[in-house]
């Protein structure tokens, strides 16, 4: 992704990442893993900071491993990658909300898809030759 924001995404959002991003990120992140990898367990967490109330995040799980590529946005971590069992991390998240992402992205309006599907597959020819 990071390839990818030195040319400048379809999708604007994009361009901030891993900053404000990571609900778009994560749909990216679970379509790869969901279609390339075969992944049906993987949920979409949306969690509440327990100590900055104001803060939110979203990640992926599949299974027990968190997977997080936005969470060094925050100062709280260097990481640029988390896949780990039960973030240590992730626990100063209290999950208000657990969805099933749809890899088609039929839940966002027709031009923000379009754009989504652009950049998935520009990021896909920087993953897979």
């Amino acid at each position: 992704m990071l390839k990818i924001k030195e040319e400048g995404y379809s999708f604007s959002y994009l361009d901030q990442f891993p900053n404000e991003c990571c609900e778009f990120s994560s749909y990216l992140l679970a379509k790869y893993l969901i279609e390339e990898h075969g992944l049906l367990n993987v949920e979409m967490l949306r969690g509440k900071n327990r100590f900055k109330h104001k803060q939110r995040h979203i990640w992926l799980r599949s299974g027990d491993k968190d997977i997080d590529i936005a969470a060094n946005q925050f100062s709280s971590t260097d990481k640029t990658v988390f896949f780990e069992a039960f973030s240590e991390w992730h626990k100063r998240y209290c999950i208000y909300e657990v969805e099933k992402p749809d890899p088609s992205f039929d839940r966002f309006q027709e031009e923000c898809r379009a754009q989504l599907l652009k950049d998935y597959e520009r990021i896909l020819c920087h993953v897979i030759p």
